[in-house]
């Protein structure tokens, strides 16, 4: 076997090894026992009930910090294209419009919204459909919880 050969066999075995680990979604996006699995799978707990509406809702934790996972544009099957990280902050005073708007302009993934008692609700939002892999859920994940802990810092939670 010649060199060229023997290069192109190895540059292979690696392109394959890679696509072995970077595991596809389902192309019409995950089911509440999938996110369950792949949470539990990272070491988080995960708590799955229904919401209002039948579809899947996951409770967890990361950061220290409750928040629930929210499933969007579900099928009859309850295999939907979307998930919503959300966490809620009940504060004893609120907080502050301007200190809102201030994350929110200076941070592009995590946003924030004000409830009616102005306490603080962050979400994320994520597709998993149409070709999203694993990795890439983990990456999306790793954002969420590293922003979560910036804003529990940056309300003094």
């Amino acid at each position: 076997m010649n060199k060229k050969a023997i290069i192109a066999l190895a540059v292979g075995a690696a392109l394959m090894g890679g696509m072995a680990r970077a595991q596809d979604i389902h192309k019409d996006g995950m089911t509440g026992p999938e996110v369950a699995a792949w949470l539990q799978k990272g070491g988080y707990k995960a708590e799955l009930t229904k919401d209002d509406q039948g579809d899947p809702l996951i409770n967890s934790a990361a950061e220290g910090q409750t928040f629930k996972i929210y499933f969007y544009d579900c099928d009859a099957t309850k295999r939907c294209k979307a998930l919503q990280f959300s966490a809620g902050f009940d504060m004893k005073e609120g907080l502050k419009l301007e200190k809102a708007n201030e994350w929110n302009r200076k941070n592009r993934y995590l946003k924030v919204y004000l409830d009616d008692d102005n306490d603080p609700y962050v979400q994320y939002d994520v597709n998993v459909n149409a070709g999203r892999t694993l990795a890439g859920l983990d990456d999306d994940f790793g954002v969420w919880t590293g922003m979560i802990g910036q804003f529990t810092k940056f309300i003094d939670w």
